[in-house]
């Protein structure tokens, strides 16, 4: 799967098109990943349907803006404390 994350990114900068790479840095699903794009699709799963949620939200909006160094961010989820989310963000 980490050859399909990568291929995914570089066919987006290839085409021009910017992509932000949220990863969970803590807790039961540490390490998972999701892509999302400014045209809101996304490909990945951090392991709470709401994360990916809140996360792609806050990931569009950010790539809207342009371009942002990588950054982590805590996402509070009911249930399940904090989780922390690296970004990073790839512009062609």
């Amino acid at each position: 799967m980490a050859e399909d994350f990568e291929s995914l990114i570089e066919t987006s900068l290839r085409r021009g098109e910017p992509v932000a790479q949220a990863t969970v840095l803590s807790g039961p699903t540490a390490g998972r990943r999701l892509l999302v794009w400014a045209a809101g699709h996304t490909f990945g799963d951090l392991g709470w349907p709401r994360l990916n949620q809140r996360v792609a939200l806050y990931a569009e909006q950010l790539l809207e803006r342009g371009a942002r160094p990588a950054a982590a961010k805590k996402f509070e989820l009911p249930g399940a404390g904090q989780v922390d989310v690296r970004l990073e963000f790839h512009q062609p």
